[in-house]
C-alpha cells in the first residue's frame, strides 16, 4: 500500500463529557467501570448524523487520547512485570494514540449522547462512532470478552 503523504488530518466530530479529569482518574479500560456515566457532545456540523444511531444499544467510540505521549514504543502492561512492545499492548502512550471503546447508549438528547462504561478523560476529542455489532465485531471462539 502506497502512501502519499506522511500525514493526514482528523476532525473530531465532538467532545466527551466525563467525570475523569486526568488519565489517573480513568480505568484502564472502561469495562471496569461501567456504571460511571458520561457525554459525547456531538459538535454542530455532524449532529444530523447521529439520529436515533440505528437504535443500537452499545456504539464504538473512537477518540484521541490528544495527553498520551506519542514517543513510547515499550510499555508494561497492568499485572505484568514484562515490558512489551507498545503494539503489543493496549497503552494509550502510542505513536498514534486512538483509543477505541465499546459502550452501553443510555440516551441521545440535543446533541449530546449519554454512555456507560466510556473510559475516556474530560474534553477528549471524539473521531467516530460507529454502531457495535455482536455478530460482526464479537469473534466466537477467541476467548473470554
Amino acid at each position: 500500500m502506497k502512501c502519499s503523504s506522511d500525514e493526514f488530518t482528523l476532525r473530531p466530530i465532538g467532545v466527551v463529557r466525563s467525570p475523569y479529569r486526568t488519565m489517573e482518574d480513568a480505568p484502564r479500560q472502561g469495562r471496569l467501570a461501567p456504571e460511571v456515566v458520561s457525554k459525547i457532545a456531538i459538535f454542530w456540523p455532524f449532529r444530523e448524523g447521529v439520529g436515533d444511531l440505528g437504535g443500537a444499544r452499545h456504539i464504538i467510540v473512537l477518540y484521541w487520547l490528544d495527553r498520551a505521549k506519542r514517543d513510547i514504543m515499550f510499555a508494561t502492561p497492568p499485572g505484568s512485570s514484562e515490558r512489551k512492545p507498545v503494539f503489543a499492548t493496549r497503552s494509550p502512550n502510542r505513536p498514534n494514540p486512538i483509543g477505541l471503546c465499546v459502550v452501553e447508549v443510555r440516551g441521545i438528547a440535543e446533541g449530546c449522547i449519554e454512555v456507560a462504561g466510556l473510559d475516556a478523560i474530560d474534553q477528549t476529542p471524539v473521531i467516530d462512532i460507529k454502531p457495535y455489532s455482536p455478530g460482526i465485531d464479537g469473534l466466537p471462539g477467541t476467548g473470554k470478552g
